[in-house]
């Protein structure tokens, strides 16, 4: 895999996830980077890719009301910023290389702030094609 392969392709799904996040549309992630299938249980369903994604939708939705009542502020997840994803280095495309796997951070914020949970997104090789699941770490 050449240096530009895996940074930009992994930057380019991170950021269609992201902005997928803060556009709330969930079902979307499917397309780019979805939840890992655990999440379906958050809304007692099968453990399917677009269930993970209501599921995860729904914790989320659920969390930022749970700050905000807390807080007395609005929450919400802010469109991609590049300084907001862990640099993706040539150890990581070597990991990718060697093991088929590799995982990224990104620290989602809102309204410029950081929140409290980031998501850790496991990035693999399937049928030579770069893949990505994501989950959140609090």
């Amino acid at each position: 895999m050449k240096e530009l392969g895996f940074r930009a392709k992994a930057q380019e799904l991170i950021q269609l996830m992201v902005d997928t996040i803060a556009d709330k549309e969930y079902v979307k992630l499917v397309s780019s980077i979805p939840p890992r299938r655990s999440w379906a249980s958050f809304i007692d369903a099968e453990p399917t890719s677009e269930n993970a994604c209501l599921g995860f939708g729904k914790w989320l939705v659920e969390q930022l009301a749970i700050w905000e009542e807390y807080e007395d502020k609005k929450f919400v997840v802010d469109h991609f910023r590049e300084s907001c994803m862990e640099d993706i280095g040539d150890e990581d495309e070597a990991r990718l290389e060697t093991y088929h796997r590799d995982m990224v951070c990104y620290n989602p914020t809102s309204f410029g702030e950081r929140l409290d949970f980031w998501f850790e997104i496991e990035f693999f090789m399937e049928d030579g094609q770069i893949k990505a699941v994501f989950d959140v770490n609090i």
